[in-house]
């Protein structure tokens, strides 16, 4: 009588939630394909700095620090659209940038 209960009461919502969820469509992701000119302008920022990644904010460049600390570029403007770009092949030597 118990376990009955108990499965009424936790695999009724349960087995409703998985359904629910199953019929549900989700938004497509869509790729954006960027100008070349970008790819250009990520890779001199890259060059510019020792950083994995960095963030753009009002057309400025953000570093975060391993404790956690966001370090702001003031003297370096990029004409890149805000967000966040990956540095790959890249040798870094920076010690206290994430």
């Amino acid at each position: 009588m118990y376990f009955s209960l108990y499965l009424f009461f936790l695999g009724l919502p349960a087995l409703l939630l998985i359904t629910v969820s199953g019929c549900s469509k989700l938004p497509e992701k869509t790729y954006v394909n960027h100008p070349k000119i970008l790819h250009k302008q990520v890779e001199l920022v890259c060059q510019n700095t020792d950083a994995s990644h960095f963030q753009i904010k009002n057309q400025l460049v953000l570093l975060k620090r391993q404790d956690g600390r966001e370090i702001e570029l003031r003297h370096y403007n990029s004409l890149l659209p805000d967000g966040y770009y990956f540095c790959t092949r890249q040798n870094r030597k920076s010690s206290i940038l994430d």
